[in-house]
């Protein structure tokens, strides 16, 4: 694996680029502003457009005040912008962090609390109406309010504090040119937003709202049972489950923790690449946060990522354990039928009311739109904002099957309400400031026990020499028989929850004896796993142990180990001429898939057209359920896998003409389509196609560069377009979305950390795009090219190590002293 160095020769080489680039993008956006009438008179120059994005970037170096500290804090950043933060005590601490971070990302910032309030398309426009009626419907500012009552009174001096640096840096920024250009872009003609809109101060609740909008949001519970209910449309409720076999799961985790068995030191090593959909800025915030004197009173000194506008390190390490969310996808919500008549639900045999309010959404550009939200003793009936789930409340099973207690008659139509532990208040905030404080394995498990909004399992090792995983704390505790796959009956207190979440202890696993966690506890399943498993044991490292880059070689791994499985077959199925030109290029191929690989691009069109043709024909065939079943939610590599071993599953469809069985009838129509769609889109040269030309990244500001917004507005604000190694089955997880025509990485990872414990310094990280949220900024995009192609940075923890890294050092002094 490649490593970057931090040479003056490249610091230098990539100024220059970073100079041109700048140069580019002044041009452009001059025309940008021409085009869309934001010059307001004739003759506005480049430099006065280059004053006005520079408008919002950060004070790095010299002093600043910030009107709640209680003494100095010190703010030192390397040559990525990375803040390493010191104070004397945690308020302090956490105040300069809010302010830092909205330094750096406060529109991102903004915009996440209007997600989670429900209140994009005050500013964004009619757009997110729709998100914006899920978001009431569900509540997660109610949620927040009600959980930041439960938090200890520590926890809540430290959000408090962290929202006091956000709003002392947003009454010192009071304009929004002054905070970032998208404030400026609001308003602007054919972008359907808002003009005028103005930031409201920052407090605690935004903070933890924007963590229950996580929490749903990584909880695939929801999807996956809509998904199953709406597949019986066209399938059996047999053959779905054969697409979701329970043994079929890959249990590969996407951090790991090997013991010093297997490394070089001797000492722990931990990795992770948490898994998200692309995003710029990124869904990740690097910082340093370190008390100037470590002790009881002030016992913080943490280097990690969090997210932007969540204080403190949600994953990293301190100076005695490393930690990760792990990625493993828990089903912490559950879906039930409800026989609503007027304004009564039926539960037990009686009717109870259904409860009801109103919800009124501002949206820019239109009139306001008012809904009602009602729900059941199970929670938001979201049937009413999804058409989805309004199908799902007629294709679901146990609506097929009717309502015994009324006689209803098979096939009638329920709602469908929601019942999810990311609703429930909760301390998670307590836990996530314990965490940053734990200086071993009893201390993290506890701590960790008490994350269940966002519920995540988490991936541990530490200085002593062990090594640990954690099962999610709150999970639901379902009624014997049900596991959460299928809508269940709510008219009924059968399938309630048989105890409150987080009664159940989390599964957990302690310095295994073979050295490593790298799946989820239990026998290893799925292709992905097993690579993973086979690399970190010594198949791949020289001489069987791992250092820093060795661990950052295997989460770079492009080997795609179902190619592995499926070729042979592919190179068994006859094909004509023209179609064999194509499957020559998998005769000498090795199964890896770097970006300049011809055969790794041909492999995925096959893999795509067999996917389409082996279930694709059998999915419901209208816009809102296309995807389903294709969308990710599958485990394909199980469900092909057994399908290969079975040539006339009736999954293959019937033999073609001079086929001896129906599998590989399809193969050879996969390998004729595959080669058709590679030469419409690269050429009939096969030997000209590479893999990285359609399997791309494009890095798109997720609200003002996606969309029906201007195209001229979404390249000033997004990144170029990456070319990418890896796919869905490797190790490197660079998936694409098989049911569409394109090969455009859906997700990947967000950033990737390896942390080790012999010596904190010699860890390396990197980022998918950058740490500055402002265009152009040179830390905007700085990262990207060194992720896309598997490079990483240093990563000094050490006081003396990160000070002697430092290019840049703010020190932020209280109002009084200035």
């Amino acid at each position: 694996m490649a490593t970057s160095t931090d040479s003056r020769e490249g610091s230098a080489g990539t100024a220059v680029r970073r100079r041109r680039r700048l140069l580019w993008r002044v041009l452009g956006a001059v025309a940008v502003l021409l085009v869309l009438g934001l010059l307001a008179a004739a003759g506005v120059t480049g430099w006065q457009l280059v004053t006005a994005l520079h408008a919002s970037y950060p004070q790095v170096s010299g002093e600043a005040a910030a009107d709640g500290l209680g003494a100095l804090a010190d703010v030192e950043r390397d040559a990525a912008g990375i803040p390493q933060i010191y104070a004397a005590t945690p308020h302090d601490l956490f105040l300069a962090q809010g302010y830092v971070q909205a330094q750096d990302r406060f529109w991102q910032m903004d915009v996440s609390r209007r997600y989670a309030d429900g209140t994009l398309a005050a500013v964004l426009g009619p757009s997110w109406v729709a998100h914006d009626e899920l978001a009431r419907a569900l509540g997660w500012r109610t949620v927040a309010q009600r959980s930041y009552d439960l938090l200890q009174p520590a926890s809540k001096d430290y959000l408090q504090a962290y929202a006091q640096g956000v709003n002392d840096y947003l009454d010192a920024h009071p304009g929004g040119d002054s905070l970032s250009i998208e404030y400026s872009v609001l308003g602007l003609p054919y972008t359907g937003t808002a003009q005028g809109s103005r930031p409201a101060s920052w407090t605690p609740v935004d903070t933890l709202s924007w963590l229950e909008a996580v929490a749903w949001d990584q909880d695939g519970a929801v999807a996956q049972e809509a998904t199953r209910s709406l597949l019986t449309e066209t399938l059996s409720r047999d053959q779905v489950d054969e697409l979701y076999p329970g043994d079929g799961a890959d249990s590969a985790l996407d951090a790991w923790a090997v013991s010093g068995k297997l490394t070089a030191t001797g000492k722990p090593m931990l990795a992770a690449a948490p898994v998200a959909p692309p995003s710029l800025p990124s869904t990740w915030y690097q910082v340093g946060l370190h008390c100037e004197h470590l002790d009881a009173d002030c016992p913080f000194d943490d280097s990690g990522y969090t997210e932007p506008g969540v204080p403190g390190v949600l994953i990293g390490h301190n100076q005695s354990i490393a930690w990760s969310w792990s990625g493993r996808q828990v089903h912490n919500s559950d879906l039930y039928l409800e026989k609503v008549t007027g304004g009564q639900y039926l539960y037990d045999g009686h009717e109870y009311p259904v409860t009801r309010r109103q919800e009124t959404i501002s949206v820019a550009g239109a009139a306001p739109v008012t809904v009602a939200v009602r729900s059941t003793r199970h929670g938001p009936l979201i049937s009413d904002f999804s058409a989805v789930l309004r199908r799902a409340g007629t294709t679901a099973p146990a609506a097929r099957a009717g309502d015994p207690s009324r006689g209803a008659p098979p096939g009638i139509a329920y709602d469908v309400a929601v019942d999810s532990t990311a609703l429930v208040p909760n301390t998670t905030a307590d836990a996530l400031f314990a965490l940053d404080q734990a200086t071993g394995w009893d201390q993290f498990t506890a701590a960790a026990k008490g994350m269940t909004a966002p519920a995540e399992s988490m991936v541990y090792a530490d200085v002593a020499g062990n090594i640990g995983y954690q099962g999610p704390g709150g999970v639901p505790v379902r009624a014997a028989g049900d596991e959460g796959s299928w809508p269940v009956p709510g008219w009924t207190s059968v399938h309630d929850w048989a105890a409150a979440p987080g009664s159940a202890a989390p599964e957990q696993e302690y310095d295994p004896a073979d050295g490593y966690i790298a799946t989820a506890p239990g026998a290893v399943t799925g292709v992905r796993a097993e690579r993973t498993v086979a690399d970190l044991t010594g198949d791949r490292i020289q001489d069987g142990k791992l250092d820093a880059n060795g661990l950052g070689a295997v989460q770079d791994d492009a080997y795609d180990p179902e190619a592995a499985v499926l070729v042979p077959y592919l190179l068994r199925t006859s094909v004509n001429d023209f179609t064999g030109s194509a499957v020559a290029l998998l005769r000498t191929w090795d199964y890896t898939e770097p970006a300049g690989s011809s055969a790794a691009a041909y492999y995925n069109a096959v893999w795509a057209e067999l996917l389409r043709l082996v279930v694709g024909r059998q999915l419901p065939q209208d816009e809102s359920a296309a995807q389903l079943g294709l969308d990710g939610s599958v485990s394909w590599d199980s469900v092909v896998n057994t399908l290969l071993t079975q040539p006339d599953n009736p999954w293959w469809g019937a033999p073609g003409p001079g086929r001896e069985n129906a599998r590989d009838a399809m193969l050879a129509e996969a390998m004729t389509k595959a080669r058709l769609d590679l030469t419409s889109l690269m050429g009939k040269d096969v030997a000209t196609w590479t893999w990285g030309r359609v399997h791309t990244l494009t890095p798109e500001n997720q609200t003002l560069g996606v969309g029906a917004r201007p195209a001229l507005v979404k390249w000033l604000l997004d990144g170029d377009s990456l070319q990418l190694s890896g796919g869905g089955s490797d190790v490197a997880a660079a998936s694409w979305n098989v049911g569409s025509d394109a090969f455009t990485v859906g997700e990947a990872p967000a950033l990737r950390m390896v942390v080790d414990l012999a010596d904190p310094d010699a860890s390396r990280w990197i980022g998918q795009t950058g740490e500055s949220g402002h265009v152009d900024d040179s830390h905007y995009l700085d990262q990207a090219p060194l992720w896309a192609s598997g490079e990483t940075r240093p990563w000094p923890f050490t006081p003396s190590a990160a000070r002697a890294a430092t290019l840049d050092d703010l020190v932020l002094r209280p109002t009084r002293d200035q």
